[in-house]
Formats: C-alpha cells, structure tokens, sequence
C-alpha cells in the first residue's frame, strides 16, 4: 500500500508576527512612495493582509504609523549605541564611534529621509505621533548624556551641565544629518563627523562658559 503523502498543517501566525508584518510594510511604502505611502489600502496591500486586519491590530492609521515610527527609531538608536560601547575604549573614543555611526551610510539612506519627513510632518496634529517623538528624543537624549557623563567623570572635560550639553550636541547631530540628507553634495559624512569632533574638544577645552556647571559659592559669601 503506498504511503499517503503528508500535507504540512497550516499554522496561522501569531498576533505579533503579524502586528511586526503590518510595521515592516508601513515603514516599505513610506521608504519607497513617502507621503503617499501613508494609506491603508497600500500598507495593506504590501502586507498581503486585509485592511480589516490593520483595524484589528491597531486602533487607527495614525497608530500604526506611530507604532511604526517609534520601532524604527528605537532600532537605529539601538544600532549607533552599539558602535559605542566599547568598554575598552575611553569615554572619548566612545563618542568618536558615536558620531562615526551616526553618518554611516545606511543612516544618511534618502529612502530612510523621506521616511522621517512623513513622521515630522505628522507631529503637529497628531497626538499618537507627539507622544512618539518626545518618547524617542527622550531616550535619544539620555544616550548622549550617558556617553557625555561618562567623559565628565573621566576627567577629561571640566565640569559641565549635563542636560543643555546633550541638548547641544544632539542639535548639532541632527542638523547636520537633515543637511547631509537634503543637500549630499555640499559636504561630506567625513566632515560633519569632525565638526561633532571639534564640538566636543572645545566642550573639554571649556570653549562653552554656559555649559559649564558652576562652583558652590563658600558658606556665608554673598549674603552681605
């Protein structure tokens, strides 16, 4: 008697498999169509799933653009910390690999451009979008301030004030990855890395008076 040919189970996938799917397709169609990649029909069609199932997994476009926009930039914070964090290395050449990731070439990507410009074009009247980006900054923020702490605590730099520091060079990271992205042939990555370099040796030469933190005053001075 032959042997009867098995027929693999179908497995439907999980909520999560299918919730990453729907993200994964979301962030395709803003990299390849920007703006007007922002449409559930399309999301729907690159995911291969219907749309009632976007309405299933999440409460609205918005919030699965919202989902999407804070996965892609936990990801690429999660990649350029990585390239930091070299334990053998001093809190300084932690910051040089820093910035060197920062302008990596997957990062200065003009697909994943027109992706944030679609999410910064969403924050202003979007609360689900707001949330996002001041969740992200915040922790973007909180990177720096670890990676600078760590230099102040080396004693490489005076005493600084830490959070208008990160502030600052965070500023300056984004600037100049807007300008890299929107103009490639004014200057080089090679360029704004040294620029962030230079930033952080005048920051260890004191070149910055209002960032640095100032000293306690002696008990009863300045009471007369």
């Amino acid at each position: 008697m032959a042997n009867k040919r098995r027929v693999p189970k179908f497995r439907r996938a999980t909520p999560e498999v299918r919730r990453e799917a729907l993200i994964d397709a979301t962030l395709r169609c803003l990299k390849r169509y920007g703006h007007a990649g922002v449409s559930v029909r399309r999301i729907s069609a690159a995911a291969g799933v219907s749309i009632g199932l976007i309405n299933h997994h999440f409460p609205s476009k918005s919030g699965l653009v919202a989902v999407a926009y804070e996965t892609l930039a936990l990801s690429l914070q999660d990649s350029i910390r990585a390239q930091a964090e070299n334990r053998a290395a001093s809190p300084r050449a932690r910051l040089s690999g820093f910035f060197r990731a920062s302008f990596a070439p997957e990062i200065l990507d003009p697909e994943l451009f027109n992706v944030w410009l679609v999410f910064w074009s969403m924050v202003a009247h979007s609360p689900e979008i707001r949330a996002v980006h001041d969740r992200t900054y915040g922790k973007y923020r909180s990177i720096l301030e670890s990676l600078l702490g760590k230099l102040a605590i080396s004693g490489e730099a005076p005493k600084f004030k830490l959070r208008p520091a990160a502030i600052a060079l965070s500023a300056l990271l984004d600037g100049l990855w807007v300008e890299l992205s929107l103009s490639p042939t004014t200057f080089k990555a090679r360029e704004a890395i040294a620029l962030c370099e230079d930033w952080v040796n005048g920051l260890c030469n004191g070149a910055f008076p209002r960032l640095l933190a100032r000293r306690a005053q002696p008990v009863g001075r300045g009471l007369n």
